[in-house]
C-alpha cells in the first residue's frame, strides 16, 4: 500500500520527510523482524537503547520510521529516506497500521475480548470449548496456547503484539475462522497492541490487585481495563455487545464509567440487577449446579435454567455463567450452549485436580497469584468442607511486592496450614521473597512454614495432608517452567505433586 493512501486512512499521522509515493509492505516495532519495505515504530526508551534499535533498523535495509515528536531530537534521524510522526500514542498508532495494512481482518471475525484481573483465561477457554461443541470454527488467543480450531500454537503474551497479533487473525481468517475468543491484558490495552480490533464483544470481570509494577496506581489500571470498551465503540461490527460483572470488584465503578462515557454500544451486566444473573450455587468435587436467570429483552417475565457443570468451584460458577451470556448474545442455540456446559475440559492450570493414588484426598493446581483470586480458590475450598485445607504458595520476583502480605492475611484466614515458597524468584533473593510474605501474618499465627525449594516444599505439604483433605498449590498453574535468577528450569506443579503422592504412597 502506497504511503500516501496510509496517511488518508489513519489521519493521526503525517510525513515529515520523504516520498509519499512508497510502497509499504508492513509495520513492525520490533526491529529484528524488519523488512526493507516495513515501517519501524520506534520505541519508548533511553536515547542510547532506542539507537542501537535504530543502527538494528538500518542494517535491515528499513528505510520508514514512524517516530513521536520527542524521538525528533535524536540522532541520526536523518539517515532514514522516510519519517512519519504521529502525536498520538505510537502503540494506538501502530495498531491502526498493522491492522489496515493486512486488510482489517478483525472486522471479518467475530471477536470476543475478555479483560479483568481474574477470568480471562478460563472465560476465553470456556467459550471456544462451547463454540466447538456447537461445531463453530473458533480460535483462542491467550495466556496457555493460541488454539486456531484443532491445532494449538505456543503463546508467549497473554495479548501478542499489535504486528504479530493482526498476522495471527489474518491466518486465522485464511484458514476460515469464524470466532475468535482472546484474552486482553491491561498491558495489550494501555500499550495499543489491541488497538485497530474491531470487537463484537467486550468483556470485563473484574479488578484487583496486580501488576502494580506496570502500571502506577490502581487507577492507572482500571483505566486501561475501561479501554476494552473504548474499543468496542470504535468498532464497525454490527450486533456488537459488553458485558460487565456487576457484582464484583470495580463492576459498579465500570458500569459508572461506561455511562458517564456515554458508551452508545449495548452493554449487559451479570448481576443480581443485570439482565443475567445467578444463584442457589451448590458444589462439590464432582461438579457445581446453579440457577441461571435470563431476563427476557422488551418481556416482562426472567428464564430460569438449572445448570451443571463439571468444573469446580464458585469461580467457576461465574466463569460459566458469564460465558453463557456472551454466547446467547453472540446467537448460540440458549438448549445447545446449556448442554454444552455440561462437559467443559478443565482448564489448564485453573483448578486442576490431582488426587491421591487411593483417592482419599486431593491437591489442587491453581494460577492464582493475586490476593483476590487466592482468596477465591481457597474459598471454594472452605465451601467443599475438606477435613484439612492447606495451602502452598509463594510471590512472583521483580513484580507487586505490596501484594505479599496480603496474601499471607488470606492463607491464614482460610487455610488450616500454610507453607511459603518459591515462585518464580527471578532476580531478587528467594528468602527474602517469602520474609515479605511472612511479615502478612498474625502476631503468634505459627501454623506455617517456610521451605524455599518448591519441590521440598510441595513433598512437605503432601506428608501434612490428611485423609479427606485438600493441598491447595496456588501460583505456577499451567506453567512448565520456574525462573530463579535469569535461568529458567522445567518444573511443573501437578508433575511434582503425583510424584510426592506416589513416593507417600509406596512408602506406606
Amino acid at each position: 500500500m502506497k504511503l500516501n493512501e496510509i496517511i488518508k486512512k489513519i489521519p493521526e499521522i503525517k510525513l515529515i520527510k520523504g516520498d509519499g509515493n512508497i510502497e509499504v509492505e508492513y509495520v513492525w516495532a520490533d526491529s529484528r523482524k524488519l523488512s526493507p519495505n516495513d515501517i519501524f515504530v520506534v520505541p519508548e526508551g533511553n536515547s542510547e537503547i532506542i539507537e542501537s534499535y535504530l543502527n538494528m533498523a538500518r542494517e535491515k535495509g528499513c528505510n520508514a520510521i514512524l517516530v513521536s515528536k520527542r524521538h525528533l531530537k535524536l540522532k541520526h534521524l536523518d539517515s532514514f529516506h522516510t519519517i512519519i510522526e504521529t502525536e498520538d500514542s505510537l502503540g494506538d498508532i501502530h495498531g491502526k497500521l498493522a491492522s489496515l495494512l493486512l486488510g482489517n481482518p478483525s472486522k471479518k471475525l467475530k471477536i470476543v475480548g475478555i479483560t479483568g484481573t481474574n477470568g480471562k483465561t478460563s472465560l476465553t477457554f470456556i467459550l471456544f470449548h462451547i463454540a466447538k461443541k456447537l461445531k463453530k470454527k473458533a480460535a483462542l488467543i491467550g495466556t496457555v496456547q493460541i488454539q486456531i480450531m484443532d491445532r494449538i500454537l505456543e503463546s508467549n503474551y497473554t495479548t501478542p503484539d499489535a504486528s504479530s497479533l493482526n498476522l495471527l487473525l489474518k491466518e486465522m481468517l485464511d484458514e476460515g475462522v469464524e470466532y475468535v475468543f482472546m484474552e486482553m491484558s491491561s498491558h495489550g490495552l494501555k500499550l495499543g497492541r489491541v488497538s485497530g480490533i474491531e470487537l463484537t464483544c467486550a468483556g470485563f470481570t473484574n479488578l484487583t490487585q496486580d501488576h502494580l509494577d506496570f502500571h502506577e496506581s490502581m487507577e492507572d489500571y482500571f483505566e486501561s481495563k475501561f479501554k476494552i470498551f473504548q474499543l468496542l465503540e470504535q468498532s464497525s461490527v454490527k450486533n456488537k455487545f459488553g458485558l460487565v460483572a456487576g457484582d464484583v470488584s470495580y463492576g459498579d465503578r465500570m458500569i459508572q464509567k461506561i455511562r458517564e462515557s456515554k458508551i452508545k454500544s449495548p452493554i449487559y451486566i451479570l448481576g443480581k440487577s443485570g439482565e443475567f444473573h445467578y444463584s442457589n450455587t451448590k458444589l462439590s468435587l464432582l461438579g457445581s449446579e446453579y440457577r441461571f436467570h435470563r431476563k427476557e429483552k422488551n418481556l416482562p417475565f426472567i428464564e430460569v435454567r438449572n445448570i451443571r457443570t463439571n468444573l469446580l468451584g464458585n469461580f467457576n460458577v461465574f466463569n460459566t455463567a458469564f460465558a453463557m451470556s456472551v454466547a446467547y448474545e453472540l446467537g448460540f442455540t440458549w438448549q445447545d450452549v446449556v448442554t454444552a456446559v455440561e462437559e467443559i475440559p478443565t482448564v489448564p492450570g485453573r483448578f486442576h485436580v490431582v488426587p491421591y493414588p487411593d483417592h482419599s484426598r486431593i491437591a489442587v493446581v491453581d494460577y492464582a497469584h493475586t490476593p483476590d483470586a487466592l482468596e477465591n480458590i481457597l474459598k471454594s475450598c472452605v465451601e467443599i468442607r475438606p477435613k484439612q485445607l492447606i495451602c502452598l504458595f509463594g510471590c512472583g520476583g521483580d513484580r507487586d511486592r505490596t501484594k505479599r502480605p496480603q496474601m499471607a492475611k488470606i492463607a491464614e484466614t482460610h487455610a488450616d496450614f500454610v507453607i511459603l515458597t518459591s515462585d518464580n524468584p527471578r532476580t531478587e533473593n528467594p528468602e527474602l521473597i517469602l520474609d515479605e510474605i511472612e511479615a502478612g501474618f498474625s502476631r503468634g499465627f505459627k501454623r506455617y512454614e517456610k521451605i524455599t525449594d518448591r519441590r521440598i516444599a510441595i513433598e512437605r505439604a503432601v506428608s501434612l495432608l490428611e485423609k479427606d483433605g485438600i493441598l491447595v498449590v496456588a501460583g505456577k498453574g499451567h506453567e512448565t517452567y520456574q525462573i530463579i535468577g535469569k535461568e529458567k528450569t522445567n518444573f511443573v506443579d501437578f508433575e511434582e505433586i503425583e510424584k510426592a503422592f506416589l513416593k507417600l504412597d509406596t512408602s506406606q
